[in-house]
């Protein structure tokens, strides 16, 4: 699966992977099933990011919500 997007965002996903991997998990199943094919998460510093899935290309995109 390819991840792009804003640079800030996948920096908090790699943190994530690292402190938090259970709510990375939850955040990456929530953006491939939900209707909206999306999931929202916050960062450390409280800025909100967007996580979408594409699932005709098997990708996901961090876009910031602020």
């Amino acid at each position: 699966m390819e991840l792009t997007g804003e640079p800030r965002g996948l920096e908090e996903l790699r943190l994530m992977r690292e402190e938090r991997k259970d709510f990375l998990k939850f955040i990456i199943t929530e953006a491939k099933t939900s209707l909206a094919r999306q999931a929202e998460f916050k960062g450390k510093d409280g800025r909100r990011y967007l996580l979408k899935y594409d699932g005709a290309h098997d990708r996901m995109e961090v876009s910031a919500l602020d």
